[in-house]
């Protein structure tokens, strides 16, 4: 009977360990499945741009027939090159970017570790701004830049977005977990409020601004509506607008697919690039919160 009684819970473990085992082996079936649905489209992007324009509308799907350059070629020669429209993109992604954690990172700075007057109030309606729908807040701002003259230049792309109430809230959340102590240490060394901000709040709230930043970017980078109805003319266009209105030059109405997903391809390697320098920082901000001392 001793034995029998040490038996069962060896195999009662046995089997607890089995069960546990499926049941990881199934997540991982499941995630694995869930990557590949979700790498599939960028699969098909990068393979259609090894083909020519015909290939893509013959084989939408499928391996290259014959794997070619073409449509990497063709983004120099389309119209020019559209290497101007890339580094428009280049260009107001990241000014909009750094002005933008700048402005949001003070203002989070404010919100978080100084008293004033109005202070939540001031708050709670920035927060509500952002269940205004940005395609309502178009025609007034499209009238405003209008008659700024401000159509079809840099400033109409950069502006509206430089002013981030999701920052603004996510720094501000960050920043109340930093020690107040730190900053009265550094009132009484005499810092003044900038170098409190430069010297103490930027450094500790290195990961949410990286965060933010990648966030902002991809925001920026990815844009097409107000890029769309405010930047008529080619020269001053991003990429993102250019590239879904490629047509072929001869027949004029039937988009040169390859090209286009050429075109994708490189415009998806900013994205990626600033993910992986800033990947560190955006990781760690995930986990901010998690583990509770």
């Amino acid at each position: 009977m001793a034995g029998s009684a040490t038996a069962t819970p060896t195999r009662s473990s046995a089997s607890y360990r089995r069960g546990r085992s499926i049941q990881v082996t199934l997540a991982h079936i499941v995630l694995l499945i869930v990557v590949a649905i979700s790498f599939y489209p960028l699969i098909v992007m990068a393979l259609n741009s090894f083909k020519t324009d015909s290939e893509v509308l013959r084989n939408p799907a499928g391996w290259p027939e014959v794997w070619t350059l073409a449509s990497y070629e063709a983004i120099f020669q389309y119209h020019g090159g559209l290497w101007r429209n890339f580094m428009n993109s280049v260009f107001v992604a990241t000014t909009s970017t750094l002005i933008a954690v700048w402005f949001a990172s003070m203002a989070a700075f404010a919100f978080a570790k100084y008293q004033f007057r109005g202070r939540n109030l001031i708050f709670a309606l920035l927060l509500a701004m952002m269940m205004v729908p940005f395609e309502i807040t178009v025609p007034p701002l499209y009238i405003m830049f209008a008659r700024l003259g401000w159509l079809n230049t840099y400033q109409a792309l950069i502006v509206p977005g430089l002013a981030s109430v999701f920052g603004l809230f996510l720094m501000r959340q960050y920043m109340l977990g930093i020690p107040s102590a730190l900053l009265e240490a550094a009132r009484i060394d005499g810092a003044n409020h900038w170098q409190l901000y430069w010297r103490i709040m930027a450094p500790a709230s290195a990961p949410i601004l990286g965060a933010f930043a990648i966030l902002h970017f991809m925001g920026v980078w990815n844009d097409y509506l107000w890029p769309l109805v405010v930047a008529t003319e080619r020269s001053i266009q991003p990429i993102m607008v250019v590239l879904p209105n490629l047509r072929d030059p001869h027949i004029g109405f039937l988009p040169v697919w390859g090209t286009i997903m050429a075109g994708s391809v490189l415009a998806t390697l900013p994205i990626v690039t600033v993910f992986v320098a800033f990947q560190d920082k955006f990781m760690s901000s995930v986990v901010i919160g998690a583990v509770k001392e």
